[in-house]
């Protein structure tokens, strides 16, 4: 059903060529007044929205779910519950550790988006990400600006769409976890970040629900009178979106901020130990074979099914497909099968896809991961491709075949969307080049 629904929409594309260019042009537009920005410039996109199947998409989100809790779930479990002994295997700085080791206030996580593929009817997941997830406003915005356009609402006669959003629950989620009856939100996060545009659509939208809400970077907070105060007002939970890297990096220019959650002033969702089950190297606890205990039988047979092979990159022996191998000479001789990320590493930074390099650029990366710990390995997922209608800047339309990757929101488990990322390259990812769609439920 899904391919048929994007043949749908790209046939009537091919048949109003003139229309679907201004509809395109349209869509253009609408992003810049609605805020659908990114860096200060329209977000990347397309002019075809990504249609999931109804089957498909339970399996996706109810995969997602389950993913998340049990990674949460594991986080706390592992090594005997010895938050040392996980963080040594996480090889988690110093300057990290700090702040994990404090008990929070608010839940692990309560927030979050996994990165997954749909290929041949099955879901795989390649990552959780956990630490200030992002997307929640944008994806909700182009939804329905998308919803809009002629060429998707005509599609109600043979393809009918199902939209859904994310806002409301994250709402109602953030007044669960606030711990009074008439919460006031900080959404916080540097000002200068390119993603700034999401938080003030979410702002805008959390106003509209009732949901008093300012929007603050970590430097301009501070504690008043056993208070946190962001921009004159007391705040009763902060909505991270700075990442952990990017907020210890100020830590000594935000006081404030680091005291309200060291003295629990303030709930912060996420906490900052949602650090430990988003991690990169997480995905080795769930699939290496040292940790397979901890696992029922049940959990073992999901994490195989939806979880790629993933390992750090080390010295030693371990099980690929049941086989015992040496992992570095193993890495090194499988290429194409394999991808080298940094476990902190975040936008698709410094990943390198071994089908997308020569050997002696895949021998030096592996030589880089060996020599400074923190990297892992990850079996390559399918990546599935799917035609696109593309407009050049002069107008001219093309067909093209390109990379699809759908990320399920998680919002403590209610049902919410997703948003779709589109790319050319096998790293799919907006900051590395990629574009942005909304997600329709067919």
């Amino acid at each position: 059903m899904t391919s048929q629904a994007a043949q749908h929409f790209n046939d009537a594309v091919r048949r109003d060529v003139a229309g679907a260019r201004d509809q395109w042009r349209t869509l253009q537009d609408a992003f810049s007044t609605r805020g659908i920005t990114y860096g200060g410039k329209p977000m990347p996109t397309f002019l075809r929205p990504q249609f999931v199947d109804h089957d498909t998409w339970t399996a996706m989100t109810t995969g997602a779910t389950r993913l998340v809790r049990l990674s949460e779930r594991l986080a706390r479990s592992a090594f005997d519950g010895r938050l040392e002994d996980l963080l040594d295997f996480l090889h988690a700085p110093e300057s990290h550790r700090v702040l994990l080791r404090l008990q929070p206030l608010g839940p692990d996580v309560a927030l979050s988006r996994v990165d997954g593929f749909i290929a041949g009817g099955l879901v795989r997941f390649i990552e959780i990400n956990s630490d200030a997830p992002a997307g929640f406003g944008y994806a909700d915005r182009m939804t329905e600006v998308f919803a809009r356009l002629p060429l998707v609402a005509q599609m109600k006669a043979t393809d009918p769409l199902e939209i859904i959003g994310s806002v409301d629950a994250l709402v109602a989620e953030l007044r669960t976890q606030a711990r009074v009856s008439n919460p006031r939100v900080a959404i916080v996060d540097l000002a200068t970040v390119r993603t700034r545009p999401d938080q003030e659509i979410l702002r805008e939208e959390f106003v509209k629900r009732g949901l008093d809400t300012v929007l603050a970077d970590p430097r301009e907070m501070e504690v008043v009178g056993g208070r946190l105060v962001a921009a004159g007002h007391a705040i009763d939970l902060v909505y991270r979106r700075t990442v952990i890297s990017e907020v210890l990096a100020i830590q000594s220019e935000a006081p404030g901020f680091f005291e309200a959650y060291a003295k629990g002033l303030a709930v912060f969702v996420n906490s900052f130990r949602c650090y430990l089950s988003e991690d990169k190297a997480f995905f080795a606890i769930l699939t290496d074979e040292r940790f397979a205990s901890l696992l029922t039988p049940d959990e073992r047979d999901f994490v195989a099914t939806h979880v790629p092979w993933t390992r750090r990159v080390e010295g030693r022996e371990t099980l690929w497909r049941g086989k015992t191998v040496d992992l570095p000479s193993w890495i090194d001789a499988h290429r194409e099968q394999l991808v080298l990320k940094p476990s902190h590493g975040y936008g698709g930074d410094n990943v390198v896809v071994g089908s997308s390099v020569d050997a002696r650029r895949w021998s030096e990366a592996v030589q880089i991961a060996m020599d400074h710990p923190g990297w892992i390995v990850q079996e390559r997922v399918e990546i599935k491709e799917e035609e696109f209608p593309i407009f050049d800047a002069d107008g001219q339309l093309s067909f093209e075949s390109l990379k699809v990757n759908t990320n399920p929101f998680y919002v403590g488990g209610a049902p919410v969307g997703a948003v779709t990322r589109i790319s050319r390259d096998a790293v799919i990812n907006v900051s590395a080049g990629g574009g942005s769609v909304p997600t329709f439920v067919v």
